[in-house]
């Protein structure tokens, strides 16, 4: 038998889940394993992370979280990205932790049950969210792994200064803007009052293989040739794995970057 359970406890984060790859007609190109892998992650988010605002059910979106797809060039990934990012952050500290968690007004959607048997993930792993003073926004970016085996999946947290970006020029215009707009690093100047903990950025790639050669045309040709349904498929079940990845970040608590 299945119960709706009333809500206890909320996560630490809130996470701007974001895949980079190439429009149409490249969506499913190597080079877009990101994009792919984030399709195969929307359906699983709802039951994962189910806390929504009762004031506005039942359309409501999720309250931790926001999937994001680029939709520029890999290299040009990183300003319609972060432009997305600083409002999302503005928007979700003013509207949810201000008016909608600080009231009490979160709940599980009614179109979610809980096992009686089961201990919701949320209610064993969170904090009272009477508690939150802030919430800590955290970058995730789902990319395409080259050389690393087909499907498997490799995280690092922070930017080049943390691990090296490979030469993935996705990633690269992405840190780049960042920068840029003093987000990470992040960039204060004296007496400056900051509204949130600084942002963590988690890299979150997946494998895409490796082409014969390493000459730079034929690496061009291996990430821009669309992938088969053996890779397809390798590159949906890493959504399993990634979804371990982003709960623990979603309820992680620590100023880590």
């Amino acid at each position: 038998m299945a119960t709706h359970i009333s809500l206890v406890k909320t996560p630490r984060r809130f996470l701007f889940i974001a895949s980079i790859g190439n429009p149409r007609p490249y969506r499913q190109t190597r080079h877009s394993a990101g994009h792919i892998l984030l399709d195969a992650l929307i359906p699983l988010l709802p039951n994962r992370f189910p806390l929504v605002s009762t004031k506005h059910q039942p359309s409501a979106g999720p309250l931790f979280y926001r999937t994001w797809y680029s939709p520029s060039y890999m290299n040009e990934s990183g300003p319609k990205l972060v432009r997305q990012l600083r409002n999302w952050i503005s928007t979700t500290q003013t509207e949810v932790l201000g008016k909608v968690i600080m009231q009490g007004n979160v709940a599980l959607p009614k179109t979610i049950e809980v096992a009686d048997s089961e201990t919701p993930e949320w209610q064993h792993r969170g904090i009272d969210p009477q508690s939150l003073g802030f919430l800590a926004p955290t970058l995730v970016i789902l990319h395409d792994e080259l050389e690393a085996p087909l499907g498997k999946v490799r995280v690092k947290r922070g930017g080049p200064e943390k691990a090296s970006l490979r030469g993935h020029r996705g990633l690269t215009s992405i840190m780049e803007s960042l920068r840029g707009k003093g987000l990470h690093p992040p960039r204060t100047s004296p007496g400056e009052t900051r509204p949130h903990e600084d942002l963590s950025v988690l890299r979150i790639g997946v494998g895409i293989g490796r082409p014969s050669t390493r000459n730079r045309g034929d690496v061009a040709d291996y990430v821009l040739t669309e992938m088969n349904a053996t890779e397809l498929a390798a590159v949906r079940a890493a959504a399993g794995p990634v979804m371990d990845i982003l709960a623990d970040e979603i309820y992680r608590d620590g100023s880590s970057l």
